[in-house]
């Protein structure tokens, strides 16, 4: 059976490429000035492109354009995060890597956004904002459970209660790698600490 796929058409590919240039040039606006400094005119001249080719890709301008860049980044952590954790075992190995991912993703300029949401964006963003941070908390509850289940960590645990605060620790490390790009390395140690001390304690 043939696996040759089809290419996609010049003009297809054209536009693809003037999107992600796009939202290339929000990206860094965001990292780079925030919500304010990033104006159509500021993503006009980064990306050079006029005004009319946003709107033509983007017809909700501005928050459209912000909206998608978020979405971008966010599907970026999920693959990533989700991806390192298949390759590892147990609950410490596995939660440090979904912090790796998000904070790897937090720590590049075009992802500084990301992990330190500005006040004045958190409105343009309230209606596509939490999908991976949701997904993440599913995903860590998955391998708490899992210790629970193989008695390695505490029967009467609150599941619910660990999986919200080690998922706080995963945003709080991002928002830190954000403005301290070199921290990536203790923030995921920090993560993977936390998870290995609940699994340490002594157990009734």
């Amino acid at each position: 059976m043939s696996t040759t796929t089809t290419p996609l058409p010049l003009r297809e590919r054209n536009r693809l490429r003037t999107r992600g240039d796009i939202l290339d040039a929000a990206a860094e606006a965001l990292g780079t000035g925030g919500y304010a400094a990033t104006t159509l005119e500021e993503l006009s001249r980064r990306a050079g492109l006029a005004r009319g080719t946003l709107y033509a890709h983007f017809p909700g301008g501005r928050e459209e354009i912000v909206q998608a860049v978020y979405l971008r980044v966010a599907e970026e952590v999920d693959k990533r995060g989700r991806a390192l954790r298949e390759l590892e075992n147990g609950a410490p190995d596995r939660i440090a890597a979904l912090a790796r991912a998000l904070t790897e993703r937090t720590a590049a300029p075009s992802g500084r956004f990301y992990g330190n949401t500005a006040p004045d964006v958190v409105p343009v963003l309230s209606g596509v904002s939490g999908a991976t941070s949701a997904a993440f908390e599913t995903l860590i509850r998955e391998d708490l459970a899992a210790e629970q289940e193989a008695g390695a960590l505490d029967a009467q645990a609150d599941l619910a209660a660990l999986t919200t605060a080690l998922s706080g620790a995963l945003r709080a490390s991002a928002a830190r790698t954000a403005l301290n790009p070199e921290t990536v390395e203790a923030q995921v140690e920090a993560v993977h600490s936390l998870t290995r001390g609940l699994l340490a304690a002594p157990r009734t």
